[in-house]
């Protein structure tokens, strides 16, 4: 695995765990003892999952663009050998 895909795949395990911060938030929403208003807890839940959302979109074409640039960089290597 090259740098690009490492850095993709870290980037997505922090969608991931925006999503979980989401998910906590969403059900505590039914509890009594929580100190947070609905209101204050609905737009984290919802900024929280869009912005895990748009981080997993973002990963993915990061991850797509280290494969195409391994792919393209392994076709160079053998193009290269192969001209000697």
């Amino acid at each position: 695995m090259n740098q690009g895909k490492s850095r993709a795949t870290l980037i997505g395990v922090v969608g991931g765990y925006l999503l979980y911060l989401a998910y906590q938030l969403l059900q505590d929403w039914n509890n009594p003892d929580t100190t947070m208003s609905h209101a204050v807890m609905a737009v984290f839940i919802g900024l929280f999952a869009v912005a895990a959302c748009f981080i997993f979109v973002y990963a993915f074409r990061l991850w797509k663009r280290a494969d195409q640039d391994e792919k393209e960089g392994k076709k160079a290597a053998s193009d290269e050998n192969s001209l000697k």
